[in-house]
């Protein structure tokens, strides 16, 4: 079968690095399974503005595993027009005085030479859309392009409805995206979900979809993530992020409301002053979101904790199994997740993990973990006590991690995808 799968999300990714999200992870994953698929002839489109064109051409030319895959578009020649606009950019940003002038001139030029040329410019190309199969967005609306045509099998991945279901968790209207690309489904169309708990979210959101056209194709954690027992580079990891050489509890998450981080922080100061807990302490790992400022606000009312609470910040990849791996425990209290990837990355490393009872999180750690309500204090407090203080059920935990981490994988994700694929195919 010929798919024809869009990429702007990689793109996109690659010149911002923050729109490097949990989408880009799976739209690239998926990739790469669909590339080794032997059913598969697998050829990659973009559904947007020439920007995301060019920028997805360049992606491919640094990534060796798909940088082979077929991508035709008769504006691949105009990619050195766009790579100088950008320059050129660049430098007036650079540059000061006459200079600046002369070259904002210049942009005016070339900007309206650009202009011109784009508005004859269609995102796909016409003999891409003739010669496919299936056509599959990971996450953008299915362009109206490809809504018109009848010979396709339209697929659309859904991640979550978190922000139409709970805006309040989110600074700048990322409903509307969604809304976007669910109203550009038909009931033709086909859905990928990455969890039950999505597909049950979208169901119930809209009934324009039949539920036996949407499919649970659940995510996997990377190879990244495994028992580290580099004794070595886990010193180099604690001395590169300030942790101390004692026990810890551990979370990973982007700072803000929905991950419910001034819940841990509350929980784990009750925790220390209760039991008089010397050496324990709490690492946050992850970037600012929005809102961040109540975190702050719960460290500064606990100032005896001060040191014993270590926000890092970002941490590289290649230091996540370490840090992992190390840790007593893992913590995720979020109130509502798509899927949940963290903890199932730390599963994948073999530490105990307690998590919300809420959304789909039960999916991904099973019986594997400790589900708490978001809210329960007393809970988070017992259970962290528990894990501190026997080893034995710290142990049993990690057995468990490891083999509910095993039932995850990206071969799976595709295996499933490419089934859904074949059912289309053949209704």
């Amino acid at each position: 079968m010929k798919v024809l799968y869009d990429i702007t999300v990689l793109g996109m990714g690659h010149i911002m690095p923050r729109a490097k999200t949990g989408v880009f992870r799976v739209a690239e994953n998926l990739a790469y399974g669909l590339r080794e698929a032997e059913e598969c002839e697998l050829e990659f489109c973009v559904s947007s503005i020439p920007d995301w064109l060019f920028a997805s051409f360049n992606y491919l030319d640094v990534n060796i595993r798909l940088g082979t895959v077929s991508f035709p578009h008769s504006w691949r020649s105009k990619r050195q027009f766009w790579n100088f606009q950008n320059r050129l950019n660049s430098q007036i940003e650079a540059s000061q005085g006459l200079r600046k002038n002369s070259l904002r001139l210049i942009r005016k030029i070339v900007d309206s030479t650009g202009q011109t040329s784009r508005k004859n410019y269609k995102p796909i190309e016409p003999k891409s859309i003739s010669s496919s199969n299936i056509y599959h967005s990971p996450f953008h609306p299915i362009p109206e392009q490809i809504r018109t045509t009848n010979h396709l099998q339209k697929f659309l991945s859904v991640m979550d409805l978190i922000p139409i279901l709970f805006p309040d968790f989110f600074k700048f209207g990322e409903a509307g995206s969604i809304k976007e690309a669910i109203n550009s489904l038909d009931p033709d169309s086909w859905v990928s979900c990455i969890s039950h708990s999505t597909k049950e979210d979208l169901c119930n959101y809209t009934k324009l979809i039949d539920p036996s056209r949407v499919f649970v194709t659940h995510l996997a954690a990377s190879e990244l993530f495994y028992p580290c027992a580099n004794s070595r580079h886990f010193e180099y990891v604690c001395e590169k992020y300030k942790i101390p050489n004692s026990p810890y509890i551990l979370s990973l998450s982007t700072l803000e409301p929905r991950k419910n981080i001034d819940h841990i922080i509350r929980c784990y100061a009750q925790l220390v002053e209760q039991e008089k807990l010397q050496d324990l302490h709490l690492v946050l790992v992850g970037t600012k979101g929005w809102k961040y400022d109540k975190i702050y606000t719960e460290l500064s009312n606990n100032p005896i904790l001060k040191d014993r609470i270590i926000v890092t910040g970002y941490v590289a990849d290649e230091d996540l199994a370490s840090l992992y791996s190390n840790a007593l425990a893992f913590v995720y209290p979020s109130f509502y997740e798509g899927f949940g990837l963290p903890p199932l990355e730390a599963m994948q490393c073999g530490i105990p993990v307690i998590t919300s009872n809420t959304s789909s999180l039960p999916e991904v750690v099973g019986d594997a973990g400790i589900m708490l309500n978001p809210k329960d204090v007393d809970g988070m407090c017992q259970s962290l006590l528990d894990l501190y203080s026997q080893p034995n059920l710290r142990q049993e935990m990690a057995r468990k991690s490891i083999g509910q981490a095993k039932k995850f994988s990206w071969e799976k994700c595709v295996q499933e995808t490419v089934a859904a694929y074949k059912l289309a195919l053949s209704v």
